[in-house]
């Protein structure tokens, strides 16, 4: 299940979100949300102080920071 915590709306404001998230990858999750930027079937998903999230680009410099439950899948290298 993905709660929505966030839209971040620049390159900018993703910069300074990634710099808040761990340097790694800590699972994958099954891509549930569309986007037009993205055609892998998963999600990498980042620890963002503690709380698992996924940042996809919804549209164009738009992207949504979504909270991750439930289990978590191996990362796709």
């Amino acid at each position: 299940m993905l709660t929505r915590l966030k839209v971040i709306t620049s390159y900018t404001g993703l910069a300074r979100f990634l710099a808040e998230c761990g340097e790694k990858p800590i699972g994958s999750v099954p891509s549930e949300i569309r986007t037009p930027y993205a055609y892998s079937q998963t999600h990498v998903v980042w620890d963002w102080a503690g709380v698992p999230v996924i940042i996809p680009e919804t549209r164009h410099r738009r992207y949504e920071v979504y909270r991750v439950d439930g289990p978590l899948g191996p990362i796709d290298e």
